[in-house]
C-alpha cells in the first residue's frame, strides 16, 4: 500500500514535466516560424557641390502607397546622424510580413537641419516589385530657402567624374556592382577608376588639354552585366587625346575633337 501511494506523486511529477517540455518544444517551433527581417540597400546622391553642414541628418524610409486616399503607411526607416557627403549608402530593414501582394511600395529619402528640410527626393523609387532587383539609386533637390551653390567648374584632376555617355550612348548603372567612373589623381598622376565590371588603374600625362592615356591595367572579374560597357569604355579610352571641362561636365576627346565619352562631376567616394 505503501509503494503503491508513494507512486502517485511521481507519476504526477512526471506529468507535469511532460507537460513543460512539451509546451517548451512548442514555443522553440513557434519561434521558428518568424520570418527574418528584411532589409533594402540603395545610394542617395544631389547634383549640388555643396557640402553638408556637421549636424545634418540623411532619413531614408520604405512606404507602402498603395492607397491615394490615405496617408503613406510607414514599413521600415533608416537615420543617419553626420551622414558626411554623397553619395550615401543606406539599408532599410522591414518586416516580410507587413508586405502585401499587389501593394505598391516606394523608397524617399531626406536631409535635414535641425528640423529644416535641405534635400528630398521628389520622384517615387518603386521598391519590393516582383522579379525586379532592389537596388535603388535617389537624386535628391534641394528645398525652397536650402542653400543653393554658386555655378562653378570642376577641376579635371582630383574629381570623381561619373561615366554618362559613351559617344551617343547613355550609360546605364548595372545593379550591384561598381559605376563607371574615372578619378585623375593629380600628384601621382595616376588614374583610377572601374568600367562597370572591373576596377581600373593606369597613367596619364598632360600638357595644357591635351591628354594621354598609359597602359591601363585592370582586374578580370566576369559580371552578368557590364561587360558590354567595360569593353566599349576601354576601347573609347584607348583613343583618347585631350579632354573638356564644362561647369560639372567633362569630356573626353579623339584625335579629331570627337566626343569619345562624356562625365558628370560627383564627390570623391
Amino acid at each position: 500500500m505503501h509503494s503503491l501511494l508513494s507512486s502517485r506523486p511521481l507519476r504526477t511529477c512526471g506529468l507535469y514535466i511532460a507537460c513543460a517540455l512539451s509546451g517548451l518544444f512548442l514555443i522553440a517551433a513557434c519561434a521558428s516560424t518568424v520570418a527574418p527581417a528584411s532589409s533594402i540597400s540603395g545610394t542617395a546622391s544631389y547634383r549640388e557641390r555643396i557640402a553638408l553642414p556637421p549636424d545634418a541628418v540623411f532619413e531614408a524610409s520604405i512606404e507602402d502607397v498603395s492607397r491615394a486616399d490615405a496617408r503613406a503607411e510607414l514599413v521600415g526607416s533608416v537615420r543617419q546622424e553626420s551622414p558626411g557627403q554623397p553619395p550615401f549608402r543606406f539599408t532599410i530593414s522591414y518586416d516580410p510580413a507587413r508586405i502585401v501582394a499587389g501593394h505598391r511600395y516606394v523608397v524617399r529619402a531626406r536631409i535635414s537641419q535641425g528640423g529644416k528640410l535641405l534635400f528630398t527626393s521628389d520622384t517615387a523609387y518603386p521598391v519590393l516589385v516582383p522579379g525586379q532587383a532592389d537596388n535603388p539609386q535617389l537624386l535628391l533637390r534641394p528645398v525652397g530657402g536650402a542653400p543653393v551653390a554658386a555655378a562653378v567648374t570642376a577641376s579635371f584632376e582630383n574629381t570623381y567624374w561619373k561615366l554618362t555617355r559613351l559617344g551617343s550612348t547613355s550609360v546605364e548603372v548595372a545593379t550591384s556592382q561598381p559605376e563607371a567612373h574615372l578619378i585623375f589623381q593629380g600628384p601621382q598622376k595616376r588614374v583610377i577608376g572601374a568600367t562597370g565590371c572591373n576596377r581600373l588603374s593606369g597613367s596619364y600625362t598632360l600638357d595644357g588639354s591635351r591628354l594621354a592615356l598609359g597602359e591601363t591595367a585592370s582586374t578580370r572579374m566576369a559580371c552578368l552585366q557590364g561587360m558590354a560597357l567595360e569593353s566599349s569604355f576601354l576601347q573609347a579610352l584607348s583613343r583618347v587625346a585631350s579632354w573638356r571641362v564644362t561647369g560639372e561636365q567633362m569630356e573626353l576627346l579623339d584625335a579629331s575633337g570627337v566626343s569619345l565619352a562624356r562625365f558628370e562631376s560627383r564627390y570623391m567616394q
